[in-house]
């Protein structure tokens, strides 16, 4: 679970440590084995273990849609910042939730289910702006941060998104990965645009645009020809590149120290130096816009001296873990795999995984609690219901 191969590859794997080391692996489970001590483990940890005591927060967020369904996760995390970025060993998953939309309403619901599980109401909630998550904190009593690297990227998009030297950019670089792939020019070709959370992500092809400024003049003629457009784009690109950096700078700082009144400081004292000061009415706007963020956040500190993550990076990874391991066959839907999410803070860490006593979870788990489990959390599996359809008609 800790590598980014399927179960399968697993398999295959353990296959040919034994073809050099001799039998001394047992016999090799099948992949379905694999996948059910998985699912086993996932709902003994995701029913029998859960916080109790002690403060901590929400982090909530949505996953992409499969198959008209997506997945809401619900995690637990400490409410005092640990001096460092989350890990997966600092998590729990407290709910896990499977429905075509979630409106505020279902929010608030999963937030009381997941409170109910732990014995406590949590201190204050993170998530992304989507209006549901937001609101859903809202109704159900709880304090709400915003997540700082949404937050400042949709800071980005709110200034850049429209403009129109911004947009010409784009377009352009979208046109030359067309126009010179597979060509002795595209060597140098930017880094590929993401579709979704662009703003998000703008530090690699800015970091391109301005290395390319600089190497420019000792490209040969062709391929500086190639590239030359840049040239115009020049002040925009450098404009670019102190907003980028300066977002690096605040995340960095209140992902690694934790928000609270003195990272809050910081931040304002920064964004008001280095975005605000002397800067053209772009980056100005950028800088503005960022500072009413932390101006927000502060509020919501209501002058505790707690120190708070501030960060949903940390759920973003377990979707990217869960998207690694399922199906590309996007008619399975979700499927009991989920229950990996639940039990992969418990094996992140080699030292947790050696005291969790497996082999009584997996005893006190059938498999038959799993198919009770997936019947009232999740939909029917599409694929099995295709071939059951497709078998009667032969």
């Amino acid at each position: 679970m800790r590598t980014g191969c399927g179960l399968r590859t697993v398999i295959s794997i353990i296959g040919i440590f034994e073809e050099v080391l001799g039998d001394s692996f047992g016999k090799i489970p099948c992949y379905n084995s694999v996948a059910n001590w998985v699912r086993k483990l996932g709902l003994s940890v995701y029913e029998e273990d859960a916080p109790q005591g002690g403060k901590y927060a929400h982090i909530i967020d949505e996953s992409i849609m499969i198959n008209k369904e997506k997945l809401l996760v619900v995690l637990g995390v400490p409410a005092e910042h640990t001096g460092k970025p989350l890990n997966h060993d600092d998590v729990i998953v407290l709910g896990m939730h499977v429905g075509e939309c979630f409106k505020r309403d279902d929010v608030k619901e999963a937030n009381e289910k997941a409170a109910e599980k732990t014995g406590s109401f949590p201190e204050y909630g993170i998530s992304d702006g989507a209006h549901n998550l937001v609101g859903g904190f809202k109704d159900a009593g709880i304090d709400h941060h915003l997540d700082i690297s949404h937050t400042l990227g949709n800071c980005m998009k709110h200034v850049y998104g429209n403009d129109p030297e911004f947009v010409s950019l784009t377009e352009k670089l979208g046109k030359i990965r067309l126009q010179y792939h597979l060509t002795d020019k595209a060597w140098l070709l930017p880094p590929n645009m993401r579709a979704m959370a662009r703003f998000m992500n703008l530090r690699e092809w800015v970091t391109w645009g301005q290395k390319m400024l600089g190497c420019l003049d000792s490209l040969d003629d062709d391929t500086k020809e190639a590239y030359s457009f840049l040239l115009q784009y020049r002040d925009l690109i450098e404009e670019l590149g102190v907003c980028v950096e300066s977002v690096t700078y605040l995340e960095t700082l209140c992902k690694c120290e934790g928000f609270g009144l003195r990272t809050n400081a910081l931040c304002q004292y920064y964004i008001i130096r280095n975005l605000i000061g002397n800067a053209s009415n772009r980056r100005a706007c950028v800088g503005l816009r960022m500072l009413d963020y932390f101006k927000a956040q502060a509020a919501v500190l209501n002058g505790s001296k707690q120190i708070r993550n501030i960060s949903s990076d940390i759920i973003e990874s377990d979707f990217g873990i869960l998207k690694s391991k399922v199906s590309p066959n996007k008619l399975y839907g979700f499927t009991p795999m989920i229950l990996m999410l639940p039990l992969y803070p418990k094996i992140a860490v080699y030292s947790d995984a050696k005291i969790q006593n497996f082999k009584v979870r997996l005893a006190n788990v059938k498999l038959k609690d799993i198919d009770l489990w997936a019947k009232e959390n999740l939909s029917p599996n599409r694929v099995a219901l295709r071939s059951k359809t497709l078998n009667k008609a032969s």
